[in-house]
């Protein structure tokens, strides 16, 4: 684990006191790392306070004052923390935007805010904003990003904005005033609003302030031993409250941070940048461990073996590394050439210098947290909402027990609601928590506030349970909780978590509200069971006719019984339909931290869900 070289910047109750604080305490040429002709380049954190202090004085220009609300429709990039910076110094509050969103749903988000304005990152987002800019009377400002045409010359050049100072601001040097203006922010002004609909679809604005946020960062930052020698990858959408405290942490904390171009060339970006810490989410970490197997199953006999002994071997130090102790000494010999040969290739493959990922946005299996352990990856899980700025609770070195989300952090107090029981065993309490970094509410929405914050205490909605040792687990969404037409209850989470690290199953939604059986949606892992077929010679033409097969179907069926074979028989699927291609963001099926949204699914797919629990289900059953 790395370690900090100096001591971390003075205190801070707001988030421009971190920035400010956090430039005068590290003097970096490579704050940030943006890729750029090619390569990858560092920008100064003395040139980021001047644009950041320089956009603040345009944005004034333009009429935005302190308390106006002003949207961020980008992916992550520079200029994404730099608008963000700009605006919290000029005592403004951002509104993060998906750059996945339809039109309607920024519309939507933009009206709700009353938004001043809007920071576009390319023409694709600035097409959205130009086709709905009619309709939202209150948008006096659009910026954009990259270099874009506008018919009628109202959209602003982002670069422009940010490089050059045209004397027409307040009096003095554009950094002095935004010193004088951002250090004049109190902790309580709000900071940002951040519209989610999670998986339910539904949008809500969280109302996030400085101290919120600010507090967050102070309680997790000691957690982890970070400095400037680390880099972060920032990939993670900065929409997101998880990535987006991150990346406030990095820099207080004097890590360089590096955007990742998008999902799709991550793997590229990892080896350019080779980040020494990154946030993630579960479906990122079963997609390399998918990957990895994937090139083992095609290896030789030999190397198949050697890889199964090897992370056999990582297995085996995963106790000690836990504890941060010492293995005995013939497995250090064995770790040694595991290592060698093994464990240093699938490292490469993120760069080869990680030495700390933190999971969050969704549950983490223990056996895929456990690989990941075993190849000398740790990966340290978490748990929070949007709500809680995020964290509540997190494992960190010195204090990991795998299959929870950690201990909850210094200065929340959590406590557990009523246990719901089923007649095989609890399914658990909701999670209530209260501190500095919990929302002061949701924006205008007086009806759900009175029913999320009850006495002081916040309800999550999430259910779980604390251990002897303080270690939260999650054991599902009291939302997503079902009963049966036997009134049993199944927490879909719970199964779903059983099938993270299959060969063959990529992604499930598991049903069964009110039906007399569970059942599921499955996406296979079409490349293996492509494989599969050739093997045992089912012939198709493409992946709507190997999913529509028998002998696949007969195949997954087993899989499927094999999994869950240990649940009681109220939770075991009993039918199931095979979908032919992953559910994805751009269809609106994934929320932007990969987390499935349930009821968009169930909507599209409720023909195929009818026809599921139409079929005759087996009498063996249980309800």
């Amino acid at each position: 684990m790395p370690t900090s070289e100096s001591p971390p910047p003075s205190e801070f109750r707001t988030l421009t006191q971190l920035f400010l604080n956090a430039i005068g305490a590290h003097h970096k040429p490579d704050a940030f790392l943006v890729k750029s002709g090619g390569s990858y380049h560092g920008v100064s954190s003395a040139e980021a306070l001047s644009e950041a202090a320089t956009l603040a004085a345009a944005f004034e220009r333009f009429g935005i004052a302190p308390g106006d609300r002003v949207g961020i429709l980008s992916e992550n990039r520079l200029e994404w923390a730099l608008t963000d910076y700009a605006l919290l110094g000029l005592g403004a509050i951002s509104v993060p935007v998906y750059p996945t969103l339809l039109e309607p749903e920024v519309e939507y988000i933009l009206r709700d805010s009353a938004a001043k304005g809007i920071v576009v990152s390319n023409a694709d987002q600035l097409a959205k904003i130009l086709s709905i800019r009619s309709r939202l009377p209150e948008l006096r400002l659009i910026v954009a990003m990259d270099a874009v045409s506008s018919t009628d010359g109202s959209v602003q050049s982002w670069q422009r904005l940010a490089r050059s100072n045209d004397g027409s601001s307040r009096a003095g040097d554009p950094v002095a005033v935004f010193r004088t203006r951002a250090l004049a922010v109190r902790p309580e002004d709000t900071a940002s609003i951040l519209y989610t609909s999670g998986t339910t679809g539904t949008f809500k604005g969280v109302v996030l302030t400085h101290s919120n946020i600010a507090s967050n960062v102070a309680a997790c930052e000691e957690l982890f031993a970070l400095g400037e020698r680390d880099v972060a990858m920032s990939f993670l959408p900065l929409s997101h409250i998880f990535e987006r405290t991150l990346d406030y942490a990095y820099f207080r904390r004097g890590v360089s941070i590096g955007y990742a171009e998008s999902y799709d060339t991550l793997p590229q970006n990892l080896l350019e940048v080779r980040p020494t810490v990154m946030a993630v989410v579960p479906r990122i970490l079963q997609k390399v461990n998918e990957k990895v197997t994937e090139v083992v199953r095609q290896s030789s006999s030999a190397k198949q073996n050697l890889f199964r002994w090897a992370i056999q071997t990582g297995r085996d130090r995963v106790p000690y590394s836990l504890r941060k102790q010492q293995p005995p000494l013939g497995l250090r010999a064995r770790l040694a050439l595991a290592d060698k040969l093994v464990y240093s290739k699938v490292r490469e493959r993120l760069g080869g210098r990680i030495t700390t990922m933190i999971s969050g946005a969704a549950p983490l299996s223990r056996e895929l947290a456990e690989f990941f352990w075993a190849v000398g990856l740790p990966v340290y899980e978490g748990y929070g909402l949007t709500e809680t700025s995020p964290v509540i609770a997190v494992n960190y070195p010195g204090a990991v027990k795998l299959g929870t989300v950690g201990r909850v952090i210094s200065g929340i107090e959590v406590k557990l609601g009523e246990e719901i029981v089923d007649a095989e065993g609890r399914a658990g309490r909701e999670i209530l928590v209260r501190g500095p970094n919990v929302t002061p509410g949701y924006y205008h929405l007086e009806e759900e506030n009175r029913q999320a914050f009850v006495d002081g205490w916040f309800y999550t909605g999430d259910l779980g349970f604390l251990d002897a040792d303080g270690f939260l687990s999650i054991t599902g969404r009291k939302r997503n909780l079902f009963k049966t037409a036997g009134g049993k209850f199944v927490s879909p989470e719970k199964i779903e978590n059983l099938f993270q690290e299959h060969p063959y199953i990529s992604q499930m939604v598991v049903l069964g509200e009110g039906r007399k059986f569970v059942g599921a949606l499955i996406v296979p892992n079409v490349a293996r069971l492509e494989s599969y077929a050739r093997r045992h010679g089912i012939t198709f033409s493409g992946h709507e006719e190997l999913v529509s097969k028998p002998e696949i179907y007969s195949f997954i069926e087993q899989q499927v019984e094999e999994a869950t074979r240990w649940l009681p028989p109220h939770e075991k699927i009993r039918q199931f339909a095979l979908l032919p291609r992953e559910f994805t963001i751009v269809a609106g099926e994934l929320s932007a931290t990969l987390k499935i949204k349930r009821p968009v699914v169930e909507q599209r797919y409720r023909d195929l869900i009818e026809e599921i629990y139409q079929r005759h289900a087996p009498q063996a059953q249980s309800v």
